[in-house]
């Protein structure tokens, strides 16, 4: 367990981070040891409470870092929610790790050490894309304790997946179709005790089978018509019966679910678009987390 009065009140990779912006409240920051790397965590700390050890820990996704969270961690941190955030291997620039030279394994590896920094007082994940599939590993691990997971268009991998090192052996891991359905993940969600909040926007999770694409895996980036004289170009990374499986693993009033209008995968760009939207979503999320009820955004 981290010592808060101990950590460095700056970052040591701030140049190095996708995006640099001024928390709304305390931050801080620390860094883990593994075999030949460092990694940095940072504490977005509450600041009526700016002693206390966060309950939340949130991973990001694919080709970002911690600060790619700040469009929902922030507004998170301002309704009076902390956090602790932290970089993965092979995803950004933060470490000198090729993305070859890792794998998800390692990635669950280093979320786990992270994780246990919170101690006793950590009953809460947040995972964004293929940070929402570690959550859900997290969560297994941390069972006794998590109460709540929060995941914003989450990625489901098989188990045999974790081994195979980023690059072709991964990617032909989680081609073949319905191969998520072969996780330890959705068996846990069988059994969890707590709840779980999927955030989704509206054009992620599309049936494949709608653009001539295989079921079970992901229609990708594809055109869609919205009735406009303009097409969009969307990405759709994850399969539409990723999400389909989560919820049917769920019991029904374990689950909440937010569509978010107009967005794709690109979640984080979508927040800063629509500040006003992150941060009402931003205390549902609150409510959601002390057990009490609130309304759901509308815009």
């Amino acid at each position: 367990m981290i010592n808060l009065s101990a950590l460095s009140h700056s970052s040591r990779i701030r140049s190095r981070l996708q995006f640099d912006e001024t928390p709304t409240g305390p931050a801080c920051y620390f860094s883990q040891a593994f075999e030949g790397y460092e990694l940095e965590g940072r504490i977005l700390a509450d600041a009526a409470s700016p002693d206390a050890l966060p309950q939340v820990l949130a991973i990001h996704g694919a080709r970002s870092d911690y600060s790619k969270l700040n469009g929902i961690l922030y507004p998170l941190q301002a309704s009076g929610v902390a956090s602790l955030s932290f970089n993965l291997s092979g995803h950004n620039t933060t470490t000198d790790i090729q993305l070859a030279d890792t794998s998800l394994g390692n990635n669950l590896q280093e979320a786990l050490r992270f994780a246990r920094c919170l101690g006793t007082s950590f009953d809460t994940v947040i995972g964004h894309s293929l940070g929402g599939a570690l959550a859900l590993k997290v969560a297994e691990a941390h069972k006794a304790s998590v109460r709540k997971i929060i995941l914003f268009c989450p990625a489901l991998y098989s188990d045999v997946a974790y081994q195979q090192p980023f690059g072709e052996p991964f990617k032909s891991a989680i081609s073949v179709p319905y191969s998520f359905l072969d996780s330890s993940s959705l068996e846990f969600l069988n059994e969890f005790k707590g709840e779980l909040m999927l955030v989704i926007g509206e054009f992620d999770g599309l049936e494949s089978t709608a653009f001539d694409k295989v079921a079970g895996t992901s229609a990708g980036t594809v055109t869609i018509d919205q009735g406009t004289p303009h097409e969009r170009i969307i990405n759709s990374p994850i399969p539409y019966e990723v999400i389909e499986a989560i919820e049917k693993h769920l019991r029904p009033h374990a689950f909440k679910k937010h569509v978010l209008p107009g967005c794709d995968h690109a979640v984080s760009a979508w927040f800063r678009n629509n500040p006003e939207y992150a941060r009402d979503l931003a205390q549902e999320i609150s409510g959601f987390l002390n057990n009490q009820c609130v309304r759901h955004p509308a815009h």
